[in-house]
């Protein structure tokens, strides 16, 4: 599972920029607008969340989520995401030392989002059917 999320797949998928006008690395995006996924969820989290700098590329957000998903110290949850019918099974990461959380849809074989939730860990234990890995056993 590792192996899988690290290698940071995106969706092709458009979504809608639902925020407010906004302009990163030369290009405006406006509101309304549909954007790739990864751009999307790179904006949210540089001018919404403001979790990560302005200066931000989608190379250094791929970077910080795939060392999340590699760290040795990085926990890892398995559950059912509830907004869908029926629930998905998602993968969660989360490295209580920086905070970043990554989340991967093992069945669309993609990464759902990347983010520092502020309930940290929490996040993860408070999904549908949580259960934490142990990562040296890979036993729950």
């Amino acid at each position: 599972m590792i192996q899988k999320a690290s290698a940071i797949n995106w969706g092709a998928h458009l979504l809608r920029w639902r925020y407010f006008d906004v302009s990163h690395a030369g290009v405006t995006y406006r509101r309304g607008a549909l954007i790739p996924t990864a751009v999307w969820h790179l904006l949210k989290r540089i001018y919404v969340d403001q979790d990560w700098p302005a200066d931000t590329t989608l190379e250094q957000l791929n970077r910080d989520a795939r060392a999340t998903i590699e760290s040795p110290d990085t926990e890892i949850w398995v559950y059912g995401y509830y907004r869908t019918a029926p629930p998905r099974l998602q993968w969660g990461f989360f490295r209580t030392s920086t905070g970043i959380a990554v989340v991967y849809d093992d069945e669309a074989e993609l990464i759902a989002t990347v983010f520092k939730p502020i309930e940290g860990k929490q996040f993860f234990a408070g999904q549908l059917s949580a259960c934490r890995i142990d990562r040296q056993e890979w036993g729950l």
